[in-house]
């Protein structure tokens, strides 16, 4: 059960949209909300102090508390991403900022190249900043983090917080992503429908998307055969995609000789995938069909079957979801529409 001075913040937050709304801004006094709520004027005084810092009220020395004026709000949303340049954040980040900014919000785009440090360092300074909003695309989240505890701080301090295309997180978190289950089924279900059933995959173990598209395709493949499936590590991705080839050529050597369509996790493990299964002499996508889940420029090629969202649907609900929570409300996860493209 949470402190009592915690659940009274929690409801003198509610009120302040209402005395906002009746054109109030000064808060009854100390002793007058003890009153109220049945409690020490301490306790009270710690209720404030949390509004205090998240930015909420102000309190003025001998008038008072106040409630701080929207121009004084810090309007900057943050976003935590593993690289900012990096395939598909250009995307988001572009399509985000311009939603923002509707609503006169600030977007400031951070990259953690798969850090820890990098990400605690990001998070502090939202933290510090008092940002409006917190977004986060975790790198490994089915792996315990240790910035679970900052996390836990910036939404003490009511400061949200969103993570992007994950289901896992600190509870408190709000979750917006894609229906990465569905995706799995959805695109194994289409393969099936183009007469292609020895299908393979390849999916990241350690990530929850990786692990829902999993489920996904093992729910609907006709015949499940584990030797058929590939997981790899985020470590081991970035070694892909960065030419390090080993990994996929065994793969593609040992499993792929014999199926005709494999599932890959994103656009380009599949692009990666291509490029070895022809050098091999086997062409895509008449010979085996490779396909995945990707939302950028990969889902463009003849040679990939891919499957994605709508980036501009995506970003509107994700600036409306930060503006309705940088005000007050509290909506819950929600999950993207997905559908196969071409």
């Amino acid at each position: 059960m949470a402190e009592k001075y915690v659940v009274i913040a929690n409801k003198l937050e509610i009120e302040l949209k209402k005395m906002r709304a009746e054109g109030k801004m000064k808060l009854p006094s100390e002793q007058s909300l003890a009153l109220q709520n049945s409690c020490s004027r301490q306790t009270v005084r710690a209720a404030l102090d949390i509004l205090q810092k998240a930015g909420l009220i102000e309190k003025r020395t001998g008038s008072g508390s106040y409630i701080v004026e929207e121009s004084k709000k810090n309007k900057t949303v943050f976003l935590i991403t593993e690289d900012r340049d990096r395939y598909l954040s250009p995307l988001l980040i572009s399509g985000l900022r311009s939603e923002l900014a509707s609503s006169k919000y600030v977007l400031r785009a951070f990259s953690t190249f798969g850090s820890s440090k990098e990400e605690a360092k990001a998070i502090t300074h939202a933290i510090n900043e008092k940002a409006a909003a917190l977004i986060i695309e975790p790198v490994r989240d089915l792996i315990p983090n240790a910035n679970d505890v900052l996390i836990e701080e910036a939404l003490a301090l009511r400061i949200p917080v969103i993570y992007l295309n994950s289901t896992e997180g600190p509870y408190g978190v709000v979750h917006i992503t894609p229906d990465y289950r569905k995706a799995g089924k959805t695109l194994t279900d289409h393969l099936n429908d183009l007469g292609r059933h020895d299908i393979a995959c390849i999916f990241c173990s350690d990530t929850s998307a990786g692990m829902d598209e999993y489920k996904g395709y093992i729910g609907a493949v006709s015949s499940f055969d584990e030797g058929r499936c590939l997981l790899i590590s985020h470590k081991e991705e970035k070694e892909i995609i960065s030419g390090n080839d080993g990994i996929l050529a065994s793969f593609a050597s040992d499993v792929l000789s014999f199926c005709d369509a494999v599932i890959c996790q994103n656009g380009m493990i599949a692009h990666r995938l291509v490029s070895l299964l022809d050098k091999s002499g086997r062409k895509a996508p008449d010979d085996i069909t490779v396909a995945c889940f990707d939302n950028g420029y990969y889902s463009s090629n003849d040679s990939i079957l891919s499957m994605g969202y709508d980036n501009d649907f995506f970003c509107r609900k994700l600036a409306r979801t930060v503006s309705a929570l940088a005000e007050g409300s509290t909506p819950k996860m929600f999950v993207i529409p997905t559908a196969v493209k071409g």
